[in-house]
Parts: C-alpha cells; structure tokens; sequence
C-alpha cells in the first residue's frame, strides 16, 4: 500500500531530521534563555501571555504535560512574582492563573535583550528558507495535534 510506504517514509525522516532538530534549533534556542530560566518554564510563561487567565488543568494540556507538573511550575512562578492564581465567583474550585504586569515586562524585555536565536537565523538563513522553515512548522502545528 502506498500509505504504509509514505508511512514508513515519514519514520525515516523523522529519524534523519531529530538531531538536527535539537542541535540547531532546541539548543541554541535553550542557550539564549542564558540560563535564566528553562524552556519548559519559557514556554510556561509565553503560553499564559497567549492564553490570557487559565485553569491549572487547561494550562497543563496546552503545554502537554501531567497537572502535577504545572502545579510545580506555577508554585515556583509565583514565589518569584511571575503568576498569581485567581479565583472566581462563579467557580471557587476552580483555580485560574494568569502572568502578573511584572512577567509581562520580563517577558517584553526578554524578548529584546536575547534576540540572539532570531539573529542566528537570519544570518545563516535566506529568506526564502526561512519562510520554507516556516511554513514546515506551521504545518507541523497544524497535523501534530491530530495524533493521540
């Protein structure tokens, strides 16, 4: 059947692009956080700016991990001022949390000052391959949530 050989084609790229994958974008992405912080707690707090207030349970399937996991995370970003939880009225079970006005100006002066990952790119990139590289993760975005 041809879906099994497009399906075992897919294995194999996948296989070839993963190290590249990690070693050109995952690390050096890692390294401009400058060990400030980690990705898991970069993506953390990039995902509550997008996402707005959110529920401990919404925010731990956004980010793909156990609720335990998140309930550590935010417990450490609030200690540090960068989240705080909010109950409503409607729901007082319920615990949302949402980034304070001070990791909405980290987050804005991050950006700024650790562009070097950005700058990377597009020194070793034209920008016919950047748009290229692109489009292969907006596609990516798109298909990678129809798997279970």
């Amino acid at each position: 059947m041809e879906s099994e050989k497009t399906s075992e084609k897919f294995v194999q790229n996948l296989l070839l692009v993963m190290p590249n994958w990690h070693a050109k974008l995952v690390r050096p992405f890692k390294d401009t956080l400058n060990k400030e912080m980690s990705l898991e707690t970069y993506y953390c707090l990039e995902t509550l700016k997008l996402c707005g207030c959110v529920t401990m349970s919404e925010l731990a399937r956004h980010l793909k991990v156990p609720k335990q996991q998140v309930t550590k995370l935010i417990d450490k970003l609030s200690e540090h001022q960068f989240v705080e939880r909010v109950c409503r009225e409607e729901d007082r079970r319920a615990v949302w949390i949402r980034l304070t006005p001070t990791a909405a100006s980290y987050l804005d002066g991050y950006y700024l000052k650790n562009r070097a990952f950005i700058t990377a790119l597009e020194e070793q990139l034209t920008e016919e391959e950047l748009q290229r590289l692109n489009r292969a993760v907006a596609d990516l975005s798109e298909i990678l949530p129809r798997l279970s």
